[in-house]
């Protein structure tokens, strides 16, 4: 337990990687090859895929503009010209990462135990319009799970990680990339930072932004009475 709290405390959401220490493409396979077997998929799917992009400060900066747009969209379209034209701190990691990791959904065919032997039983993954509209909640679960191992396996080692999920959600936006069958469900960024987000706030401003008490998150019913967690508040680093 102690472990995992110091590798997990070490997370900081990167701003800006340095474009000098990077991450072997050795160590990065190392990283999702011990991550890959410690998660858990329904049925044995793993009915998603990891794109895994290596070092090119031209694609990084396309894929940032990619996000970057998407989110100012958003704010023109709810606030017109009050919207702030501003660059999102949460998504500037993704300009300078050395590494990004795009998932996506994948169809897939059941393995042997799933087609031979657990007898009639509908099988969903082998279907596009499923696993593109049916299938994103539970993907994103799975997919989420195995980012985070590869998080932790990155901590480990010294290096940082940060996560995005504010990008187009239609396939036109991302032609550019006929790789991706799917459009992304998350895009995750491994490298060394040289700037964290929380860095990018003055005093006043990391003391406003803190997280929920945690007994607004976790609801104890029937099991205590008394709740032991009144009060807590957490600060975040993000």
């Amino acid at each position: 337990m102690s472990e995992l709290k110091d590798i997990f405390g070490k997370r900081k959401h990167p701003n800006i990687y340095s474009d000098e220490i990077i991450p072997t493409e050795s160590e990065i396979r190392d990283i999702v090859t011990q991550a890959y077997p410690l998660v858990t998929s329904f049925r044995k799917a793993f009915a998603y895929e990891i794109h895994v992009l290596g070092p090119n400060k031209e694609r990084s900066n396309e894929l940032w503009k990619i996000c970057e747009g998407h989110k100012q969209k958003i704010d023109d379209d709810n606030y017109g010209d009050n919207a702030i034209q501003i660059k999102s701190m949460g998504m500037l990691h993704i300009n300078t990462a050395p590494w990004i990791l795009i998932a996506t959904p994948r169809v897939t065919e059941p393995n042997g135990f799933h087609k031979d032997v657990t007898g009639k039983s509908h099988w969903e993954f082998a279907d596009y319009d499923f696993m593109n509209k049916n299938n994103r909640e539970s993907g994103a679960l799975e997919i989420g799970m195995l980012a985070k191992m590869i998080m932790g396996f990155a901590l480990q080692r010294g290096w940082d990680s940060g996560y995005c999920v504010c990008f187009p959600k239609t396939k036109e936006k991302w032609r550019d990339y006929p790789f991706l069958k799917f459009y992304p469900t998350l895009i995750q960024t491994i490298g060394k930072a040289t700037k964290y987000e929380y860095q990018c706030k003055d005093e006043k401003e990391l003391k406003l932004n803190t997280a929920p008490p945690l007994e607004t998150i976790f609801k104890f019913y029937d099991s205590i009475k008394d709740d032991p967690f009144k009060g807590t508040s957490i600060e975040g680093k993000d």
